[in-house]
């Protein structure tokens, strides 16, 4: 493969490892209130906070280095420097169950599980995660979707 066709392959990774970031989630977020759809950017910001709620004390109770570890001087560079649940793949998750819920389509809805796998692939390839951090963060994202849905009905 070519310099150029590496690098653009590096870059396309990276892209898709942004969609599941925090401002990616608070973009989308935004757009939904701009909207005037406050159901969903009401789930929105409640999954988010409860994303954070439970991975910050796993993330503080349980270590786990990245493939390529992080230096870290403070607590929030430890938490930011362990790997497990995977934050990226949380949101996603939570973010990909919303809007299958809210699109209501089986096409968009393959579309949008197909972008979440490739954010889940992005991060591992990018050596921020294993599989078992993504998984991790998967079934916390899952958990709170339905925690939320089940709750707000």
């Amino acid at each position: 493969m070519s310099i150029f066709l590496k690098r653009q392959a590096k870059d396309l990774i990276r892209d898709i490892t942004s969609l599941g970031s925090l401002s990616f989630y608070l973009i989308t977020s935004l757009i939904f209130l701009l909207l005037n759809n406050y159901t969903i950017f009401r789930k929105l910001a409640i999954g988010l906070v409860l994303i954070y709620v439970v991975v910050i004390p796993i993330r503080t109770f349980y270590f786990k280095h990245r493939p390529e570890k992080f230096e870290y001087k403070s607590y929030i560079e430890r938490l930011d420097a362990s790997s497990f649940p995977s934050l990226h793949a949380a949101r996603t998750a939570y973010m990909c169950l919303t809007l299958i819920e809210f699109f209501n389509e089986n096409l968009i809805s393959l579309i949008i599980v197909i972008v979440s796998l490739a954010v889940f692939y992005s991060r591992i390839h990018l050596k921020k995660h294993d599989i078992l951090d993504i998984s991790g963060g998967a079934i916390v994202g899952g958990l709170i979707y339905f925690l939320v849905s089940y709750i707000g009905h």
